[in-house]
């Protein structure tokens, strides 16, 4: 995989995110290309969120379209094409379960791994960026499956305030890193080299141990 990743920490489509996702987009092999933008997580608000995603990025001047992939009763052959020839997919936040039902074990999955093969630029924000991680796990610390793995051996926190919850000591046992994500903050990393990191705003590490 030779894509990059932008993870953000929540409270999406705001001025403070418009540094970062810039930078994300500029990574495009494709310049000119539409930002397809996922609403599968902000049941039942997704059309009210795919119009906040429109006029922040349109500000931003870039083109945006919306993925039908509303459910996972919407992974039709023509609507997972369009996911892996994409060069640049956003994963709005909202419900973390419906992206795992959605887009892991599925179809989808194996056609946004292309798109990262593809060089495609990936961006999520609160529940689409904990779907970049090994595993998906709820504020309060239930794990509720396996997420894209993209960024490897990683759980993220979003809408993180120190200090560590009590109940990341288990996943840090298990090999996992926790990384924090505040509101306001993203990290921008390629899939093949994390020497290739750029942060904005307040991201924390937690180690294995």
């Amino acid at each position: 995989m030779s894509g990059w990743i932008l993870a953000s920490g929540g409270n999406e489509f705001s001025t403070s995110y418009q540094q970062a996702d810039l930078a994300a987009l500029e990574k495009r092999t494709d310049k000119s290309s539409a930002l397809l933008v996922v609403v599968t997580a902000p049941f039942p608000t997704q059309e009210l969120a795919y119009k906040t995603a429109q006029k922040h990025f349109n500000s931003l001047g870039i083109k945006t379209l919306m993925s039908p992939i509303l459910s996972e009763k919407d992974l039709t052959t023509e609507n997972i094409s369009q996911l892996e020839n994409s060069s640049a997919i956003y994963f709005a936040g909202g419900t973390p379960s419906r992206l795992v039902d959605a887009f892991i074990d599925t179809d989808a999955e194996v056609a946004i791994q292309n798109a990262l093969i593809n060089g495609a630029v990936l961006m999520g924000s609160s529940a689409g960026a904990m779907l970049f991680g090994s595993r998906v796990v709820m504020p309060g610390g239930k794990d509720i499956g396996r997420g894209l793995n993209i960024l490897k051996n990683q759980i993220i926190l979003a809408h993180f305030n120190k200090p560590w919850p009590s109940w990341v000591k288990q996943f840090s046992e298990q090999d996992f890193e926790i990384l924090g994500l505040s509101e306001g903050s993203s990290l921008l990393t390629t899939v093949t080299s994390a020497t290739d990191t750029v942060t904005f705003g307040n991201i924390s590490f937690l180690p294995p141990k």
